[in-house]
């Protein structure tokens, strides 16, 4: 196998050159020395090998050196510059400067902030622009807008990426060509625009395929369904991101090795019954790198289409040493073309993932072949147990070592969770995929798609989020030395080549097998069922209820009536986390929001807003406020202007009827916002979201609007927006505060908790979402976390 070989010697010298720093030439010149030495040797002896003293020296001996130093050369050779002509060489300077350049990739959009590459063009340090060359990685405010290519000239200092005992974000960004970044920037599209030609057309048609994604599904399905199709995951809330972690499931989420099997395996089915396995495994290729172009052709794609096209072309030769030298080719032309990528964690575990497959798939669907074959002969029970649990199972084996080392903990409960939840993943990736690229042409029909797709993403979250839950799940290592992880690999690659003692030790747990698979399929079957039957299900249950959205230190409410009928009262300041609570709460066959009121027009208030709305689009607007108050204001002024949505201005007195006797009452309004009361029959909930020292002048402290079951703590318990008098002659029930886990601004105020004493008290850091249920008479409260 000398094609392995060779990548080996070739990946060990990149490794040996990082231990060993020496210059780029001096490898070359020990390379060509070792040639120089087999030529001579090979004269002398024309045979296999030379004997020197009692040694035998191969001709292969001599091949790996030089292999070896020529890895060491590529690595250093790959090693920029830091010269005049680099960004780099004006790294943490003491004061601002001008970058100019164009953007190297789409924007990657985040809940508080923009990040961007810039291939840098010219730099100018006070005495003009001087050509340069580079990535910087620019993070900038979320209010603007980019496309890749444009020309941009940024303003900011220029420092090194910063690197942590746990984690070096300098080495990250170094892996990706990056050496420069800037914090805080100002940033100025110039004319004219740059980038390649083919990446403008494939950026613009992922962009359209991401567009129509969240216009067909609900969050948090919509934000899953992004990562896993388009390697887009930056819209899941943190939270549910790491239960994908904790469950072992993270690489679903993503564009992976294990995705684009799936998709290799649809178009092997379809291409296989045409042209026949050959034909049809080479044709599946193609369709493998065509979807890797579609959907970006990213360095992560194209690693992931690398790993996912050597696992099928493994499978189909059914030859492990084919398939081992396939994915030492693979991981030989990687290392060529970036050095680096030896220290991707998502490099690594793509390559042993897919060295579990080649390795372990075929002995142990064999296992599962023979065990259903003596006591079943059910094909249908033995293709679904191989393709879910045994190569999940196969994948895992070769993982766990470099997963324990990374993330310092290993997810047991992922051998229970992957069973469960890997199954549905083709009909995940193929249903959703044939809906959002069906959109394109016929939307009605790629809607209607996508209602058939939308049970299999929401049984995947269910699960991932019910396995977070199982106690003990995660054991936590801490730091694992490197020389264990090898231990590791040695000791289960000895077990490799001992087969078949392992093989009877796997034929003895047959029985287990048997009974776990059929209660797993049972217990799936009954889990799709019920979750497809809520999913149809109504709405509206006959009661009111008024949720307080887990959304940080700003305001979320939604109310919800009893026909059904949503309300949303501001939104604050992170999209994914107020895109993931209305995705789970709205009905899914009617994503549009009856009402919006803006109640307060402050940045922290509405910044979520804008993205948010473009899913949900509201049929009505009531405004208070002043519009110039803040740039998100602006922003949904303009989209309401667009999209031909009525807006009312909010009026003292006005009245929002919402059927059955239940409406919302603006008590007042001012420069700052309103203030609302929510009531129904005889239960009423005051929301002072916009106040200001002249509303609590126009409502008299309370007085004018008497008692409230439920009270809204304003601004996240400032103290001004708050005072005594105010809860004192409202005598709520219940005070509901929103506010962040470790508020920045120190919120709520102490002198707020203290007025608050003797008075119930739920907190959106301490107790997540807070619902109030009630019929007008009684009422009952739902928290998502702590007592109920």
């Amino acid at each position: 196998m000398p094609l392995l070989w060779v990548s080996i010697a070739f990946i060990a010298g990149i490794l040996l050159a990082d231990i060993f720093s020496l210059p780029a030439g001096l490898w070359m010149f020990f390379a060509a020395f070792a040639l120089i030495i087999l030529i001579i040797l090979r004269r002398l002896s024309p045979g296999f090998g030379h004997r020197i003293s009692n040694f035998q020296i191969h001709p292969i001996a001599f091949a790996i050196l030089i292999t070896v130093c020529l890895g060491a050369w590529r690595y250093q050779a790959a090693q920029p510059a830091i010269d005049a002509f680099h960004v780099a060489f004006y790294n943490d300077r003491d004061y601002e400067m001008l970058v100019t350049g164009t953007l190297a990739r789409p924007p990657d959009y985040r809940d508080t902030y923009t990040n961007l590459r810039v291939n840098v063009e010219a730099i100018d340090n006070g005495n003009g622009d001087l050509p340069v060359s580079g990535l910087i990685l620019v993070r900038v405010p979320i209010h603007q807008t980019y496309q890749y290519g444009e020309r941009v000239r940024i303003r900011g200092r220029l420092q090194t990426p910063p690197e942590a005992d746990e984690f070096s974000y300098r080495d990250y960004l170094a892996r990706e060509g990056i050496y420069s970044s800037i914090s805080i920037a100002e940033v100025t599209v110039l004319p004219g625009n740059g980038g390649n030609i083919f990446y403008k057309a494939v950026y613009a048609f992922r962009e359209k395929l991401l567009q129509n994604t969240y216009r067909l599904f609900n969050d948090p399905e919509a934000s899953l369904l992004a990562g896993i199709l388009f390697g887009v995951d930056t819209g899941l809330t943190r939270e549910l991101q790491n239960a994908f972690k904790d469950t072992g499931t993270a690489h679903i989420i993503a564009i992976s090795g294990f995705n684009i099997a799936i998709i290799a395996g649809a178009f092997f089915s379809i291409f296989k019954t045409l042209l026949g396995e050959r034909y049809g495994a080479a044709v599946a290729i193609l369709g493998i790198f065509l979807y890797a172009f579609l959907v970006g052709a990213e360095a992560a794609v194209m690693r992931a289409a690398f790993m996912g096209s050597i696992s099928l072309l493994a499978r189909q030769l059914g030859r492990r040493n084919m398939g081992l030298n396939a994915l030492a080719v693979v991981a030989l032309i990687m290392a060529i073309l970036n050095p680096p990528v030896l220290w991707d964690v998502g490099f690594q575990l793509s390559f042993f993932a897919t060295l579990g497959l080649i390795l372990y798939a075929e002995p142990f669907s064999n296992i599962v072949n023979n065990f259903f074959a003596r006591f079943t002969g059910t094909r249908t029970i033995t293709r679904l147990i191989n393709e879910n649990v045994t190569l999940t199972f196969a994948a895992q084996l070769t993982t766990i070592p470099i997963m324990a080392y990374h993330f310092k903990h290993i997810s047991l409960v992922s051998f229970i969770a992957n069973p469960f939840i890997l199954p549905v993943q083709p009909a995940v990736m193929i249903a959703s995929g044939l809906a959002v690229f069906t959109s394109l042409v016929i939307y009605p029909l790629g809607q209607l798609m996508a209602w058939v797709a939308w049970p299999f993403a929401t049984y995947t979250i269910r699960m991932v989020e019910l396995f977070e839950r199982v106690p003990h799940g995660v054991v936590v290592l801490g730091d694992a030395s490197l020389w264990l992880v090898v231990c590791c690999y040695i000791a289960l690659f000895s077990v490799t080549f001992n087969w078949r003692r392992l093989k009877d030790y796997f034929l003895s747990l047959g029985s287990r097998l048997r009974t776990v698979a059929l209660g797993a399929t049972i217990g799936l079957l009954f889990i799709c069922t019920i979750l497809f039957w809520r999913a149809s299900a109504t709405s509206g249950d006959g009661q009111l209820h008024i949720t307080f959205l887990d959304v940080g230190s700003a305001d979320a409410v939604l109310i919800q009536t009893p026909q059904g009928r949503n309300v949303l009262v501001n939104g604050g300041g992170s999209t994914s986390e107020l895109s993931d609570e209305l995705g789970r709460r709205l009905p899914f066959f009617s994503r549009k929001l009856d009402w919006l009121i803006v109640a307060s027009t402050q940045e922290q208030q509405l910044a979520a807003l804008p993205r948010v709305l473009e899913r949900y689009p509201p049929r009505n607007v009531l405004w208070s406020g002043n519009i110039q108050a803040s740039f998100s204001a602006q922003e949904l002024d303009k989209f309401f202007a667009d999209e031909d949505i009525p807006v009312s201005r909010a009026e003292t007195g006005q009245r929002l009827e919402l059927g059955d006797g239940i409406f919302i009452e603006v008590q007042a309004v001012g420069p700052r916002g309103s203030v609302l009361l929510v009531q129904d029959g005889n239960f009423r909930a005051l929301l002072p979201i916009g106040v200001s020292e002249d509303i609590f002048s126009a409502i008299d402290y309370g007085n004018v609007i008497d008692k409230v079951d439920v009270l809204l703590l304003a601004d996240s318990g400032y103290g001004p927006s708050n005072p005594p008098d105010l809860v004192e002659n409202l005598n709520p029930e219940l005070t509901v505060l929103s506010v962040s886990a470790g508020d920045p601004n120190g919120l709520p105020a102490q002198e707020v908790l203290d007025a608050l004493e003797g008075h119930s008290l739920l907190r959106t850091d301490r107790n997540g979402w807070i619902s109030v249920i009630t019929d007008g008479s009684s009422m009952h409260v739902e928290v998502e976390r702590g007592v109920k």
